[in-house]
């Protein structure tokens, strides 16, 4: 490895990267759950997550939460709910 590749701003966009992608992570898991405890199996809430719906004009929930739009998803799971 060269020392170009390990300068301090390289470090600071990877760890901006990282912690961008774990806010992502969070965001899916907390949605996974949501939906797990409507569906009752995490087979269920991952089929849901991966499925075009219409409620999110053919998007699949998990394409939204990538997309920063997990509050989005998670109130229309609070509808499905009730």
């Amino acid at each position: 490895m060269s020392d170009e590749k390990l300068n301090p701003d390289n470090l600071a966009a990877l760890r901006a990267r990282f912690e961008q992608q774990s806010r992502k992570a969070q965001a899916y898991y907390t949605v996974m759950h949501a939906v797990r405890a409507v569906l009752g199996s995490d087979d269920a809430a991952s089929a849901w997550m991966e499925a075009p719906l219409a409620a999110f004009d053919g998007k699949a929930p998990a394409a939204l939460v990538g997309e920063g739009r997990a509050d989005e998803v998670l109130n229309h799971v609070r509808t499905i709910k009730a």
